[in-house]
């Protein structure tokens, strides 16, 4: 059996699924009648703009197998630092599938339940993180938005989803911040986008506290059932099969893999990563040639002396551990050395259409490796994709690839609510999300099985206990477009993990 057979037959038409999509039938109504500014809960969040550079010139490297698609992601997005009121849900008919908004029943006791309200709160690192990225404005703007989607239709249970907290951890105060949403009484559940993970999560596992969050907090989220990101679960020593496969899209030959000194999970990143490549590298025609782990946070010194040794070594393909603008530091350098025509692995970035704008040159040819929710590129028909961007479009989010896992986010925390029942607390919450084995965001997710989503999985128990496969869309830049590697209608591929041996993936639509 292949990837695609083995993940076929893992997801069959459940009737969550079946209810999401059956929203579709409100949404274009729902979204148009939205307010402008899903983007501002807090008068203490302000954000900050991506950092634009300069483009320069570049040359795209040559993939016969790419399909180029509609780029054209959201048109008009306001800056994340513009200020925008506070949209208000409006009112619409009811649905016609009376499951997909619940019933009201009168709750008590329950914190950030009363009868015309969910309430929750956002944590995320604010415009003053030291990477100058987007997080906190954009992370709960995609919250809101779609609160705002969901409010429009009738809400859930009754009642309307409301942020009543909207929290800068500092950086530095993540366990603070934390220790104040979980004694509130007007927060049900946490949304919970930070840049350092794991201050706090403890204590909302032991107060039970549902914690919704990024792939980024997949190593705080091991081992921990209340706590829920948009991924495979995390696993420390596994390799992956995609970050090779990418390579292989690219033509690499001679790999550099480079990160940060100041970050144990970019150093980890560095040394895991070399060894996925040393491990399946050699028979497909690849090297790991160069590695650097040192690198100073933010790059105040440039690379200069690191791509001098990359272009000594033949580099023609570089995996980064690192931020998005550190990106771009490299990548202004190597056009500077004349290595344009090197692959550079971006971190983040996908989605950001001001970004790619900015930066088209500097990034031409480059790949995004890691696109592990449905393209905005690829066939959305029968997902809640078009919805979630009309929804953005409407509230002005700034989109990025935060934006896009606040509402996944969001999404969770109401299948949860709609899974516990009328008489819903947090503890029938989280075992009513922990209990559904293919749960897909309404198609903006592949399907993941939430019964394996909190292990702790290690490279010797992933291939047993984890999912069958992983499901990734590679998406590279050319001539200033997001552009699909696979055909629209399977723009994934799906990574066999049942076994370490190298097995080739197919197109999918996961």
């Amino acid at each position: 059996m292949n990837p695609t057979e083995r993940l076929d037959a893992h997801t069959p038409t459940t009737p969550r699924r079946s209810r999401q999509r059956s929203w579709r039938t409100l949404a274009i109504v729902a979204v148009a009648s939205l307010a402008l500014a899903a983007c501002g809960n807090s008068s203490d969040d302000t954000s900050d703009e991506p950092d634009a550079t300069q483009p320069a010139t570049s040359e795209a490297i040559d993939a016969e197998t790419e399909t180029t698609a509609n780029s054209s992601v959201v048109a008009d997005t306001v800056n994340p630092d513009e200020s925008s009121p506070t949209s208000a849900a409006p009112t619409t008919e009811p649905a016609d599938d009376e499951s997909d908004l619940g019933e009201f029943q009168p709750i008590s006791g329950v914190p950030g339940v009363t009868d015309d309200e969910i309430q929750f709160g956002v944590m995320a690192t604010g415009p003053s993180n030291p990477i100058g990225l987007c997080i906190l404005e954009c992370y709960s703007s995609g919250v809101q938005a779609y609160f705002d989607y969901r409010n429009a239709l009738g809400g859930v249970h009754g009642r309307q989803l409301t942020i009543t907290h909207t929290l800068d951890d500092e950086v530095g105060a993540g366990q603070v911040k934390m220790l104040e949403l979980i004694g509130s009484d007007d927060v049900f559940g946490i949304f919970y986008s930070p840049l350092i993970l794991g201050p706090g999560i403890p204590e909302t596992a032991d107060a039970g506290v549902p914690v919704f969050s990024t792939v980024q907090s997949g190593p705080a989220a091991a081992g921990l059932d209340n706590v829920y990101q948009p991924g495979v679960p995390y696993c420390p020593d596994c390799v992956r099969k995609a970050v090779v496969h990418t390579a292989v899209l690219a033509g690499a030959t001679r790999i550099a893999v480079i990160g940060l000194g100041a970050s144990q999970a970019s150093k980890d990143c560095v040394a895991l990563t070399a060894d996925t490549f040393r491990l399946w590298g050699p028979d497909l025609g690849m090297e790991v040639v160069y590695t650097n782990d040192t690198l100073p946070f933010g790059l105040p010194n440039g690379v200069a002396p690191e791509v001098t040794a990359m272009d000594e070594a033949g580099v023609d393909y570089i995996h980064t551990c690192m931020d998005q603008n550190g990106v771009l530091t490299l990548e202004q350098e190597l056009q500077r050395q004349g290595l344009a025509e090197v692959t550079v692995v971006l971190p983040q970035g996908y989605t950001d259409a001001e970004w790619l704008a900015n930066n088209a040159n500097l990034l031409e040819g480059d790949v995004f490796g890691s696109v592990f929710f449905r393209p905005f590129e690829a066939d959305l028909d029968g997902t809640l994709v078009d919805e979630m961007i009309a929804a953005f479009e409407a509230g002005g989010v700034y989109v990025n690839d935060l934006a896009v896992q606040g509402w996944i986010n969001a999404d969770m925390a109401v299948t949860g609510i709609l899974e516990a029942g009328p008489q819903f607390d947090r503890a029938g919450m989280i075992a009513g999300l922990n209990g559904l084995t293919d749960y897909d965001a309404g198609g903006v997710l592949p399907s993941l099985d939430m019964t394996k989503q909190h292990l702790a999985l290690t490279g010797a128990t992933a291939a047993t206990d984890g999912p069958a496969v992983e499901c990734i869309a590679p998406v590279f830049v050319r001539d200033g477009q997001f552009t699909l590697v696979n055909d629209p209608a399977t723009p994934f591929f799906a990574y066999d993990r049942t076994t370490s041996e190298w097995t080739e993936p197919e197109p999918s639509s996961c």
